[in-house]
């Protein structure tokens, strides 16, 4: 039984490359959604857990966007990885995340009191930057990047961090928000 499990997973992840257009990259069984694909770029030797999320938008309403993902060579990505675009993601090579990670370059609507009495999808998308995330970061389990930042080469976010700006090279953040505890240089 676990022959068939293993090849039904190796011919499932053979076809999400396929439809990315991407090659020489794993993705776990299952893959829960992919909105987008053709605004979406990996590089090879990259690896994806299981029930990964990747979405970029091309429209939300009436809104229309030009998201774009770019995603280096060597990344290693954790179950249950949530990508979601409007804007722009760009992550560099040799990344490599626990599960349950969220990276987001967008939210439901602004903070304001009138935008708050709109329900929540109904909002518009609104984005305050692209994410960028250098090459070798470490980001630990249940993290969440925010719209706007910027994470430095070899930085590690520890589990949990909720990233609201941005992050040196090689320095550690933790907590929610996240802040620099440690600089590695």
């Amino acid at each position: 039984m676990n022959f068939f499990r293993t090849l039904y997973a190796h011919i499932h992840s053979e076809w999400t490359c396929i439809l990315l257009g991407c090659k020489h990259v794993r993705f776990g069984y299952p893959v829960n959604i992919l909105i987008g694909k053709k605004h979406c770029s990996i590089g090879s030797d990259t690896g994806f857990g299981k029930q990964l999320v990747l979405t970029a938008w091309e429209s939300h309403g009436n809104q229309t966007f030009s998201p774009r993902i770019r995603i280096g060579h060597r990344c290693h990505f954790g179950d249950y990885l949530h990508l979601t675009a409007i804007n722009q993601i760009t992550i560099g090579n040799d990344v490599l995340t626990g599960r349950w990670v969220t990276i987001t370059d967008n939210s439901h609507g602004a903070t304001d009191l009138d935008t708050l009495h709109i329900a929540p999808i109904d909002r518009h998308l609104v984005s305050k930057g692209p994410v960028v995330i250098g090459d070798k970061v470490w980001i630990g389990d249940k993290a969440t990047i925010l719209p706007g930042v910027t994470i430095g080469e070899g930085a590690i976010i520890a589990a949990n961090a909720v990233v609201t700006k941005d992050v040196p090279a090689y320095t550690i953040a933790a907590g929610n928000p996240a802040n620099t505890i440690k600089s590695l240089k």
